[in-house]
This record gives structure tokens, C-alpha cells and sequence, in this order.
């Protein structure tokens, strides 16, 4: 029994394996929960704000190069629940937040926040923030509780922040009022919103904005009410849209949006029933990545799972290393990894009661890349194959063909993406080759090695580059 056991770890780790490993990192100086979190134009990670005992204006920054966090600058003022966004002015916006119609503007460099224009409308929860094709962030939705009467009001409200004047424009409100709906941005610069939760509780109802008219359609509804859903938009431009919450039991349907055609269908199910989850793509392997808001776990972990959006099927699933709700304390980087902070840990002892407390632990889930081999190079002819053994300690060997002569660029990285070693850099003739990496004076951890090639078949200043992760460990 015990064999039986470790062979179904081993099963279940090379499986693991092929799409990347979470790494536990630093730990924050402050635990957070209700924070906001956005990467840097340097892929550094900043959260700032906390919703522990009351709101908190601190800010720290996870920096790569140092391994650790540390403390920023704070905002001007205390938030919670607010929104942090990277304009493509490399200033991030800060959003309003509980109880809180400021703004406010950080500089990456000074690493200085400075005010800008409060946001028109009063709105303390769930809104989307939606960053235009002009670089624009349009606002919709979201609700509040009017602490007199203890009523609440869910919004129809929409603007819009004007990047340029760095001022916020009052846009025509949607058809319905709504909050934790999902807005997604289409390839014609459109955006579509689909379901959320209104006066009617979960809502089916979706419209589309045109920002260039500001004007909002009804568009056909989705098949299912959803609220606290998620939603991406697919290669061929398709919207998918997974999970949520009717009210009661929790979905983990899916269903997918023919923009062209005006019309939802059902798609399979996710491995997992979830609400308050989002999705990644991630494009090396062709897949999504759907994380958090598990429901119904299997172990007490929360859980991520690859779904495949050419098949529409669910492919993996797998637990979270630790008990932590996985809700709004996530994003995915620019190199497709995905980055945890904060957030409520949780325990279920045997026969008791749960309890949570607020987290310091971030964590990064490396994203292995190239997995699918059925990529363009094999299409033309090229191939990179993956490193043997891998992990490795202290050579490894790897393989890759060349269908025609071609100029020959072969370099490993660290993961910082600093050059560490040149291994060819030459004129090659078509055929297989296999060279070693000699990582002795390495460190353990996580190299890229980076193939490039260029010759007439691929066209004039034409290059092909194809990389693939490797792990050295002493």
C-alpha cells in the first residue's frame, strides 16, 4: 500500500510538473487582507492598503533582485478595498476604495503617491475597473450601504479616467445596475458586461459599451445568472466565462459568448465548483489558468486548475500549498507567472469550528514553459527539446533540430533574466545537435535557456526564439 501510494505522488507530481510549481517567497512586513496589488513596470509587485481592525495607507514593494519586501512610501490616504492600476504612463492609479471617493497617483521611480481627481461616484464594493485600448480606465458598477438606514444601492454609474488630463469623465450609465459582474475588454475595443448581482439578485443580463460613441447594448444574456463569476477573452475573440454564484448552490459551468454571433452556449464544466475565482491565459502551453474561490475542495486547500480553451475541457486540478482564501489577493505578471499576497489564512480542525487570521505569506506560481510542443517550430521544422535530466545537479544535456542552416543564438538566463552563460553563438547546418550546461558554479535555483535562430526561409530580419525552464538543485 505504501508503494501504491508514493508511485500516485510521483504520478501526481510529474503531472504538477508540467505546468509549473508554487514557490513560497518572502514574507510581507504587514499582513493584509483587503489590500490591492499591481505589478511595476520593473515586474516588481506592490500591494499597498490593508482592511485589518480599520483601513491602513502603508504600501510595500516586493523587489526581485533582493528576494525580499520592503517598505514604500505611503499613500496620502488610508484605503481598503480600492484598486490599484498600471497606467501606460508607468504611474499606477489607486482607486477610491471603502468609504473613500479620492484617487491617487504612485510613481514608480520616486516612489512618491500625489492626489488626482477624486472619482464622481460614491461606490465602496465591486466594480470593474477596465483599462480601455486608449489606455483610458473605464469604471462601472459597484454598490454601497448607506450607514443611516442600513440600505444598499447597487449602481448603474460608469466614468471613465482621462490618462491625459488625469481627470474623470461622467460616461452614459449602463442599462443595469450592477455589481461583482465581469467586464471584458474585445478585440474591437468594446467592452462587454455580463451578469452581477442587482435588485433582481444574480442577473443573466449583458450589455456591451462602445467608448468611442459612449453608448451601452443589450446584448443576448448569458444562459446562466452569475454573479462574482469571472470572465477572459479567448484567442478567436470569444468571451469564457466560468463559475459565480446564482444565489445558491455555486457553479462550475462554464459557457462562452460568440461575439460575431450575439449568442451564448454551454461549454463543460470546470473540475471545481467556484465563485469569486479569475482566469489567466497562459500562452506558452496554450491554456487557462482558473485560480482560487474554490467551493467545494476536496482537502481543506483552495484550488487552481488548466483548462484547454480550444477543446473546452478541463484538463488538471490541483490544491493550493496551504490553507489561504484566494480572493482578490492575486494577479498574473507580464512573464505569465502568477503572484499571491496576503490575504486570510484559515484552519478546520477535526470536529470544531474555523478560524482565520490575516496573512504576510506571498507566494509565485512559475509558470513552466513550452510544454506544448506542438508550437511553430515543429510546424517549420525547428524544434527545442526539454533538458535531461531536469532537475539537475551539476550538468544536463540539451537537444534541438535545425530543419535548414540557420545563425545560431543559445543563451541561459537566471531568473532575474540576467545572462549567465553564452552556449553557442554561431552559424549552424540543418540536423539534430545536443550540447551540456555545466551549472558547477551556479547556485540552485531556476534557469531559462533561450534558443534563437534566423536564416532566409524564416524572412529577411526574421528571428525565431523559443525558451524552456530548467531547475538546478544541490
Amino acid at each position: 500500500m505504501r508503494i501504491i501510494k508514493i508511485l500516485l505522488l510521483l504520478t501526481s507530481c510529474s503531472i504538477a510538473q508540467n505546468y509549473g510549481n508554487w514557490i513560497e517567497l518572502d514574507s510581507m512586513n504587514i499582513a493584509r487582507g483587503g489590500h490591492a496589488i499591481v505589478e511595476l513596470p520593473n515586474g516588481n509587485i506592490l500591494v499597498s492598503g490593508n482592511g485589518i481592525d480599520s483601513s491602513h495607507s502603508d504600501a510595500e514593494i516586493y523587489d526581485f533582485s533582493l528576494g525580499k519586501w520592503r517598505m514604500t512610501t505611503p499613500m496620502n490616504v488610508p484605503r481598503v478595498s480600492h484598486a490599484l492600476i498600471l497606467l501606460n504612463t508607468g504611474k499606477v492609479l489607486a482607486i477610491g476604495g471603502y468609504k473613500e471617493q479620492s484617487c491617487e497617483l504612485f510613481d514608480p521611480v520616486s516612489e512618491i503617491w500625489s492626489m488626482t481627481d477624486s472619482i464622481p461616484t460614491y461606490r465602496w464594493f465591486n466594480p470593474s475597473v477596465t483599462e480601455l485600448a486608449n489606455g483610458n480606465i473605464l469604471v462601472t458598477g459597484g454598490g454601497y450601504i448607506d450607514t443611516t438606514t442600513w440600505d444598499d444601492y447597487i449602481l448603474s454609474n460608469a466614468e471613465i479616467y482621462n490618462i491625459v488630463t488625469e481627470r474623470w469623465e461622467i460616461a452614459t450609465p449602463m442599462k443595469t445596475s450592477r455589481w461583482q459582474h465581469t467586464a471584458t475588454l474585445l478585440h474591437d475595443g468594446k467592452v462587454l458586461i455580463a451578469g452581477g448581482f442587482n435588485k433582481n439578485l444574480s442577473t443573466n443580463e449583458c450589455e456591451i459599451y462602445d467608448p468611442v460613441v459612449d453608448s451601452w447594448t443589450l446584448v443576448e444574456p448569458m444562459l446562466e445568472n452569475r454573479w462574482n463569476h469571472s470572465a477572459i477573452l479567448l484567442k478567436n475573440g470569444s468571451v469564457f466565462v466560468s463559475g459565480g454564484n446564482p444565489i445558491y448552490p455555486w457553479l462550475k459551468s462554464c459557457e462562452v459568448y460568440d461575439v460575431n454571433e450575439n449568442q451564448w452556449f454551454s461549454v463543460n464544466d470546470m473540475l471545481a465548483y467556484r465563485t469569486g475565482h479569475k482566469i489567466y491565459y497562459l500562452s506558452e502551453i496554450d491554456k487557462l489558468y482558473i485560480l482560487g474561490g474554490d467551493a467545494q475542495p476536496e482537502t481543506t486547500e483552495d484550488t487552481w486548475e488548466i483548462y484547454d480553451p480550444i477543446s473546452l475541457t478541463p484538463v488538471y486540478k490541483e490544491s493550493f500549498p496551504v490553507n489561504i482564501f484566494l480572493m482578490d489577493n492575486y494577479l498574473q505578471m507580464s512573464n505569465e507567472n502568477i503572484f499571491v499576497a496576503g490575504g486570510e489564512e484559515y484552519e478546520l480542525p477535526p470536529g470544531g469550528l474555523p478560524y482565520t487570521w490575516p496573512s504576510e505569506r506571498s507566494w509565485m506560481f512559475d509558470v513552466i514553459t513550452s510544454v506544448n510542443e506542438n508550437d511553430d517550430y515543429q510546424i517549420k521544422g525547428f524544434e527545442l527539446r526539454q533538458n535531461y535530466p531536469n532537475p539537475f545537479n551539476p550538468t544536463t544535456k540539451i537537444g534541438y533540430f535545425l530543419k535548414s542552416s540557420s545563425i545560431v543564438k543559445f543563451i541561459v538566463y537566471n531568473s532575474l533574466g540576467q545572462e549567465v552563460s553564452v552556449l553557442i553563438n554561431k552559424k549552424q547546418h540543418a540536423g539534430f545537435y545536443e550540447i551540456s550546461f555545466d551549472a558547477s558554479d551556479l547556485p540552485s535555483g531556476v534557469y531559462y535557456y533561450q534558443l534563437t535562430l534566423s536564416n532566409n526561409e524564416l524572412g529577411f530580419n526574421k528571428t525565431f526564439k523559443q525558451t524552456k525552464k530548467m531547475v538546478l538543485i544541490r
